[in-house]
C-alpha cells in the first residue's frame, strides 16, 4: 500500500497551503528541485566540464519517458514546452488536408494550424465537455487529414478515450495529434495502442517537474529528417564533425532538439519520473479518481453543482465547481490559503496524488461558508 503521507511530505508547498491547482501548474517535489539545482551547482563550481555526463543523463531521461508511454527512445525529443511540439506537428503535416478539433480547446492545440492556414473544423463539445467519435464522424469530410485534441480538456476536465480516438483515426486515415499536458503523469498512456502520431506534453503540470521542458514523441512514420521543420548542429548524424556545408541529419526525434537540451528541466523531469515510477502510474490514477469521487460526493451533499462529467470512464483530476462569481470566489479562497483557478463558469479544482481528504474537506467547508454570497452554487447538473 502506498504511503501517501510520506509522498506528500516531498512537496513542501502543500504543507503551507491547500494546493488544488495542478492543472495550472504543480508544485515541485524535493527530488525534482534537487536535480535541477544540482545542474546549476555543477555549472557554478565547475563550469562546462560535465557536458558528456549531462548528455548521458538526458539519454537516461529519454529512456524513462519512452518506457512510460511504451515507445522507442529514438521517437522522443525534449523541447522547451508543449506549444513548440504542437507547432512542429503542424509544420510536419502541412499540405495533408484539414484539421478536426474541439470547441474550447487549449489555444496551443489550435493556433499553430490556423497560423499556417489550415482549414480547421471545431466540433461542438456537449454537456460537461463531452465529445465522442460520433461527433467527429459527423464533422469529417474528404479533406480531413488530422485530429488534434487534448487527452484531458483543461476547461471541463473531460478525459478522452485515446484508444477509441486512435481507432477512429486509423479507420479514417487521419494523423492523430494529442496534447497530454493535462494528463501525462496522472493517467497511463500507450502511444502504440492509441496509434498516436504526435504525442506532446509539458512537464510543469501533472509530471510535477517545473517549467522549461516539454516532450514530443513522434510516430515511426514521421522519423524522417526531410520533414523536420527545424534543425541545428546536434541534428546531424555525427554532430561533432560540425559539417556546415551539407545535410547529414539524424532520423531520430532528438534531431528536433537542434542544439543543447534544456538540461535543468530534463534533469528535474527525470527525477519526477522516478517518483512516478516508484508510486506506479496505475496507483496514481486510482488515487486521483478516488479523491475526485470524494470531492464530487462532498459537494453533492451540500448542493454545490459540478459542471464536469460524472462518467467514471471520463473523469480526470480536473473538476469545475459551479459558482455565480468564480473570480470573486477564487480570490476569496486564495485569501483563505486555498489555491484554485477560474475556468469558464466555475472554479477549477485539480487533484493530484499529493492531495488528501483534508484538502478537499477544507475547500468544501469554505465553499459552504460563502454559498449565497460571492459564490452561490449554480443548479447541479447531471
Amino acid at each position: 500500500m502506498t504511503d501517501w503521507p510520506r509522498i506528500r511530505a516531498l512537496f513542501p508547498a502543500v504543507e503551507k497551503q491547500v494546493y488544488l491547482n495542478t492543472a495550472g501548474g504543480a508544485p515541485i517535489p524535493r527530488p525534482a528541485a534537487d536535480a535541477g539545482k544540482r545542474y546549476y551547482d555543477q555549472s557554478l563550481m565547475d563550469g562546462d566540464v560535465h557536458w558528456d555526463d549531462w548528455l548521458q543523463q538526458v539519454e537516461e531521461a529519454r529512456r524513462k519517458v519512452a518506457s512510460m508511454i511504451k515507445a522507442a527512445p529514438e521517437r522522443v525529443a525534449f523541447l522547451s514546452n508543449a506549444s513548440t511540439g504542437l507547432n512542429f506537428a503542424a509544420h510536419m503535416l502541412r499540405g495533408r488536408g484539414s484539421v478536426l478539433t474541439v470547441t474550447d480547446e487549449f489555444p496551443s492545440c489550435t493556433l499553430p494550424w490556423l497560423q499556417l492556414g489550415y482549414d480547421v473544423t471545431f466540433v461542438q463539445a456537449g454537456e460537461n465537455g463531452r465529445v465522442t467519435t460520433d461527433d467527429f464522424e459527423a464533422a469529417i469530410t474528404d479533406e480531413t487529414a488530422v485530429l488534434c485534441v487534448s487527452h484531458v480538456q483543461y476547461k471541463s476536465g473531460f478525459r478522452n478515450n485515446l484508444s477509441d480516438l486512435g481507432r477512429f483515426c486509423r479507420d479514417h486515415d487521419l494523423a492523430f495529434v494529442v496534447d497530454a499536458t493535462q494528463s501525462f503523469g496522472a493517467f497511463p498512456v500507450d502511444v502504440g495502442d492509441a496509434s498516436i502520431d504526435f504525442f506532446i506534453s509539458s512537464g510543469y503540470k501533472w509530471l510535477t517537474s517545473g517549467y522549461s521542458v516539454g516532450i514530443l514523441c513522434l510516430g515511426e512514420a514521421y522519423l524522417h529528417s526531410d520533414d523536420f521543420p527545424a534543425v541545428g548542429w546536434r541534428s546531424a548524424n555525427e554532430p561533432y564533425r560540425l559539417l556546415c556545408d551539407r545535410l547529414d541529419l539524424s532520423g531520430a526525434a532528438a534531431a528536433l532538439e537542434q542544439g543543447h537540451p534544456p538540461f535543468a528541466g530534463v534533469f528535474s523531469l527525470s527525477a519526477a519520473l522516478d517518483l512516478v515510477d516508484l508510486i506506479g502510474i496505475e496507483a496514481i490514477k486510482d488515487r486521483i479518481l478516488e479523491l475526485t469521487r470524494y470531492l464530487h460526493k462532498r459537494l453533492a451533499e451540500h448542493g454545490i453543482g459540478v459542471l464536469s462529467t460524472a462518467e467514471e470512464a471520463h473523469l480526470s483530476g480536473i473538476s469545475i465547481v459551479a459558482a455565480n462569481d468564480p473570480h470573486a470566489a477564487v480570490a476569496y479562497l486564495k485569501r483563505r490559503g486555498i489555491v484554485t483557478s477560474t475556468r469558464g463558469e466555475g472554479i477549477r479544482l485539480s487533484l493530484h496524488y499529493f492531495n488528501n481528504i483534508e484538502d478537499i474537506d477544507c475547500f468544501v467547508e469554505e465553499m459552504t461558508s460563502i454559498a449565497g454570497a460571492i459564490a452561490a452554487p449554480a443548479p447541479q447538473q447531471a
